[in-house]
């Protein structure tokens, strides 16, 4: 076994110290206007600790396994699935894990959600770079692994296209069944979660402090970030989703977040329990450092030089962060407030909106959803980060 490569600190002696040092973070109450106390925000985060010194015990052993087969990492899917095949047990139990769905999971209200997402698409490809990303580095901790990494500094495109590779690509349900496309890229996100989590160890990461980098916990709240939030922000321009359309657009990221590794217990049966569980993460991962807002001024200057971001206006920019976030967040990662952005939102808002009355028009929906589905596919297929790049090889 490799040093560092296990989860091995989930029994949690350092506990109460993370407990504390997280009551000190003082996370944003986002819609409040004033930050969390002490009380059921407190509470809640006790309760939840133990998930923050749990790691992906199940990923690990494989990546452990795959460095010592010497395996290509270009398709670890591909890759652990002959492995499994030949009798590999780490394997074999990524895999379960991987194929067991949740009896929650609707395929057919999630495909309702993504044809909304795609008939959407410059919404939701908006709604995701200024809305969802920065929400990825939001928490001094996930800051610190952000910014370890380097690749936001090397390449702000790279970076961008990682993340599209996913998020735009579960927007077909279809392909998030067991052994599809997007369940192989969502086992290899997995796997990159994993080295990530590995390397921080070698690297010394003070998990008494701080818990298990890319926790359970943490990454838990991909569908408060990536579900609700997103929704919500594609909807301040002018998407207009159906009651089942929602729900089957949050649900994709529910199911998604349990194809991460997240277990069962930190997941709502219903989306009712889900937005519980939500509101309670957005207040606690909330809490943008010094790190995190140095993040933030990188990825919009990277933005402002990079296509195709480019071709948008600075101050166009930094009205769609503003709008996308919110201003409570906005204010939080210290985003400059721009009259002329406004006013170029003003009118770039109500096209979205009348695109997104168009997309539900018999005839066109059908071709609106086509162009997205087509447009999305693209990006997703450009971007995937493969595990050599991550460190999977080494």
């Amino acid at each position: 076994m490799e040093t560092g490569s296990r989860s091995e600190f989930q029994g949690k002696p350092g506990a109460a110290a993370a407990g504390q040092r997280y009551a000190r973070i003082q996370p944003l109450v986002v819609g409040s206007g004033h930050e969390a106390d002490a009380g059921d925000g407190e509470a809640w985060l006790q309760s939840m600790l133990p998930w923050h010194f749990q790691g992906d015990p199940l990923a690990e052993e494989v990546v452990c396994v795959l460095r010592r087969e010497s395996r290509s990492m270009a398709q670890p899917a591909l890759a652990v699935t002959v492995l499994a095949e030949r009798g590999d047990a780490a394997c074999q139990a990524l895999l379960a894990d991987m194929h067991a769905v949740p009896g929650w999971v609707d395929f057919a209200l999630m495909k309702q959600g993504g044809a909304m997402a795609q008939r959407n698409f410059p919404a939701l490809v908006m709604g995701l770079t200024y809305g969802c990303l920065p929400l990825t580095f939001a928490h001094p901790d996930a800051a610190a692994i952000f910014a370890g990494t380097g690749r936001m500094e090397a390449s702000i495109t790279r970076r961008l296209n990682e993340s599209a590779a996913l998020f735009f690509g579960v927007m077909d349900s279809d392909a998030l069944a067991p052994q599809e496309p997007m369940w192989a890229a969502c086992l290899q996100v997995r796997l990159v979660h994993a080295i990530v989590r590995m390397q921080a160890l070698q690297q010394g990461w003070d998990v008494e402090q701080r818990g298990m980098p890319v926790s359970q916990l943490a990454t838990a709240a991909g569908p408060a970030f990536f579900g609700s939030h997103l929704l919500e922000g594609m909807r301040r321009l002018g998407v207009k989703a159906s009651e089942e359309e929602a729900a089957g657009f949050c649900m994709i990221w529910r199911y998604v977040t349990r194809l991460m590794g997240v277990p069962l217990a930190l997941l709502g049966e219903s989306q009712l329990q889900q937005d519980q569980f939500d509101q309670q993460m957005m207040r606690q991962f909330f809490a943008p450092d010094t790190t995190a807002k140095t993040i933030m001024a990188t990825l919009l200057e990277g933005l402002c030089s990079q296509r195709p971001t480019s071709r948008l206006p600075r101050t166009l920019q930094i009205a769609l962060f503003r709008r996308m976030l919110g201003e409570e967040m906005a204010d939080a990662f210290a985003l400059p407030d721009d009259r002329a952005g406004r006013r170029s939102l003003a009118w770039l808002a109500p096209m979205l909106s009348g695109y997104s009355r168009l997309g539900r028009v018999p005839g066109f929906s059908l071709g609106t959803r086509w162009a997205g589905s087509r447009i999305l596919d693209t990006l997703a297929e450009e971007g995937l980060i493969a595990l050599a790049v991550t460190g999977g090889s080494r």
